[in-house]
């Protein structure tokens, strides 16, 4: 974990916020990352990689190049908002640098870190991350194919006619939606024995700031997550950041020290894992994947 020196808090209207995502394929690498200024006034940049790096390495080139250019455009106080549980979770004291380059990269990033009056890391979704991401896929590619005039046209309009189609967006539910109403406004369903049963599960939840967590009898509180955040976690886990492709035990178990929690954790880790290319070719046959 990185400490931070001890700093009066900033005040409303002082932090600016920095998006930044990393990119390697065969093509090439690149970085891409957004600063937004207390005012909102937006700066984006691309930065194409004239080097080999890992997808790892791409993620903390955007970092850096951030917390460069947020410090000579004369922020003060910044928030870093990334999709990399590598990068937010070395920054918390998550995970450990276990090989000499991200060492070297982490070491880097705390030099710059204490640069600024306040920091915060935050991580986010990928698809909270998209104009980054984009950005590090353009510097990425490779253009030597293209012509070198490429003119960018803006279509505000269908070149056909489309029926239009009115779409209601009442929110989406998940497993955690009905513990949830309960705790924040102690509604229940109609239903007695489905009510007593909501009853029964939310003693083992609490809500923190609209956040649920579940508790835990042997460790901090775990934040609840639903299908889509599980999804995420369970390939970042097994095949992202060291790409271990450890089995659905040992996944489940990273991801709980990690801080995060939803019911058939285990059953879901299996079902992702049995999807994995790599593992369906070289993985011990309990995770293989049976066909007809």
């Amino acid at each position: 974990m990185i400490e931070q020196q001890p700093q009066a808090p900033p005040k409303q209207g002082q932090v600016w916020s920095l998006f930044t995502d990393g990119a390697s394929s065969n093509e090439g690498s690149g970085a891409g990352l957004r600063l937004v200024n207390p005012e909102g006034h937006e700066f984006t940049y691309a930065i194409k990689l004239d080097f080999k790096s890992t997808n790892n390495e791409a993620e903390y080139e955007a970092f850096l190049a951030g917390l460069r250019i947020a410090k000579k455009l004369g922020a003060k106080h910044l928030e870093a908002r990334v999709d990399s549980m590598l990068i937010a979770g070395q920054i918390n004291g998550t995970y450990e640098a276990k090989n000499d380059v991200m060492a070297s990269y982490f070491s880097q990033e705390k030099v710059l870190i204490r640069q600024f009056n306040s920091f915060n890391v935050v991580h986010i979704k990928r698809s909270e991350n998209k104009s980054a991401d984009a950005l590090s896929k353009l510097a990425s590619t490779n253009f030597e194919h293209f012509a070198k005039d490429i003119r960018v046209e803006v279509l505000d309009h269908p070149s056909v006619h489309q029926n239009q189609v009115l779409v209601i967006q009442t929110g989406v539910e998940s497993w955690m939606t009905p513990i949830k109403a309960y705790l924040s406004s102690g509604a229940l369903p109609a239903g007695k024995a489905e009510a007593r049963k909501i009853k029964h599960k939310a003693l083992n939840y609490q809500m923190t700031d609209g956040i649920s967590y579940q508790r835990s009898f042997i460790g901090p509180l775990l934040r609840c997550v639903d299908a889509e955040d599980a999804n995420y976690l369970i390939r970042e886990i097994h095949e992202g950041i060291y790409g271990l492709h450890a089995g659905p035990r040992m996944t489940v178990a990273k991801i709980m020290n990690a801080g995060y929690y939803w019911p058939d954790m285990h059953l879901d880790a299996v079902q992702e894992i049995r999807k994995c290319d790599s593992c369906q070719r070289h993985a011990p046959n309990t995770y293989v994947l049976k066909t007809n």
